[in-house]
């Protein structure tokens, strides 16, 4: 079972620990223990309790909000259990007593959602009543599933999107957002970044990641929407470099979209990058999208000395470049020595 939650302010998807919320964002509980156990690669997404007395609980993913209620002997799902979703409300009673009511923290897709009884719950021992509400918006972290009852949480009208994370949860995200990459491109409004990462500590190397896309927005939005997705990425990519790297020691750098050549040959500077909290115009997933890079291969037109390694250059703190600039020698790919040889030991 999956929930999704986001907000107009992105979080490191590896440091970021869910505080226990209650049904409403606006009460906070103290206890860690009181928090149901994340969904399927889900732990960066906010998860809480409906009461501080934690007698139901919530949780969601990249998808659905799911909103879980021990029943007690005797209940009866058709007799007892009473639910009403809307798509910006909801009226949940068990027993004639009022368990969730009012208005969502976001907008769910109504027909897509559905309520059921498990009876063999992955904690607790008890039978569970469990609402499963389908995120309109997906990769939306909400805050809480309802809104505060007399409004002005401070969070409110905020959108925190994860897009990206651990195992599963990052290969779907990836394909998804690639997908929508490829969409993006075909359109002439589509704003590009190149994308390069280097560590905080001083490091004068920044490596290639990819290439966010959106459609008529700024390209540090579209990282901003997919931060966690591109620094896991990185991780995935390059382990020797940025495997045990947090993300507050990990800098993001942007470049215009397909500038590789002019960045390498050193003409342009690369521009720092900081997520933008808070921000108008972060674009949904289905706006803006991720190209991984992946790496040359052999017989690709790369010279034997590069075979395998990814693309990096150097800049000083401020982004510009540590040499002058030069005019690299462009090559067909058959020109390229050795590039034939290792396209026969290919086929």
């Amino acid at each position: 079972l999956l929930l999704l939650s986001t907000a107009y302010s992105l979080h490191p998807l590896s440091h970021r620990a869910p505080r226990a919320r209650c049904c409403r964002a606006d009460t906070l509980c103290s206890s860690a223990a009181s928090l149901p156990p994340p969904l399927r690669d889900a732990d960066a997404f906010a998860r809480g309790v409906l009461d501080c007395d934690a007698t139901a609980w919530w949780r969601q993913d990249s998808q659905r909000l799911q909103i879980l209620v021990p029943l007690a002997d005797g209940v009866s799902f058709k007799r007892d259990v009473s639910v009403d979703v809307s798509r910006r409300r909801l009226t949940l009673r068990v027993a004639d007593s009022d368990v969730a009511v009012g208005e969502l923290w976001h907008e769910v897709n109504v027909d897509a959602s559905d309520w059921y009884v498990d009876d063999a719950p992955d904690f607790g021992d008890a039978r569970f009543l469990v609402v499963e509400l389908q995120k309109r918006e997906s990769f939306v972290d909400w805050a809480a599933p309802l809104k505060p009852a007399g409004g002005g949480s401070g969070e409110e009208g905020r959108r925190s999107l994860i897009i990206g994370g651990k195992g599963e949860a990052q290969k779907q995200a990836t394909a998804v957002q690639l997908a929508s990459y490829q969409l993006l491109q075909k359109l002439p409004s589509a704003v590009r970044g190149d994308v390069y990462a280097r560590e905080a500590a001083g490091s004068e190397t920044l490596y290639f990641l990819g290439k966010v896309i959106a459609e008529a927005t700024d390209a540090a939005l579209a990282l901003t929407a997919q931060e966690v997705l591109v620094k896991e990425h990185a991780r995935l990519y390059l382990p020797s470099v940025f495997r045990t790297l947090p993300d507050e020691e990990m800098e993001l750098w942007l470049a215009p979209g397909n500038s590789e050549l002019r960045v390498a040959q050193n003409e342009i500077p690369l521009h720092r990058w900081r997520r933008v909290d808070g921000a108008e115009g972060v674009p949904a997933a289905g706006a803006c999208g991720f190209e991984p890079e992946t790496g040359p291969r052999e017989g690709c037109g790369v010279p034997q000395d590069m075979q395998g390694k990814p693309f990096a250059v150097r800049r000083d703190g401020a982004g510009r470049p540590l040499a002058a600039p030069f005019e690299a020698k462009l090559m067909a790919p058959d020109e390229v020595p050795g590039a034939y040889e290792a396209w026969l030991r290919s086929q």
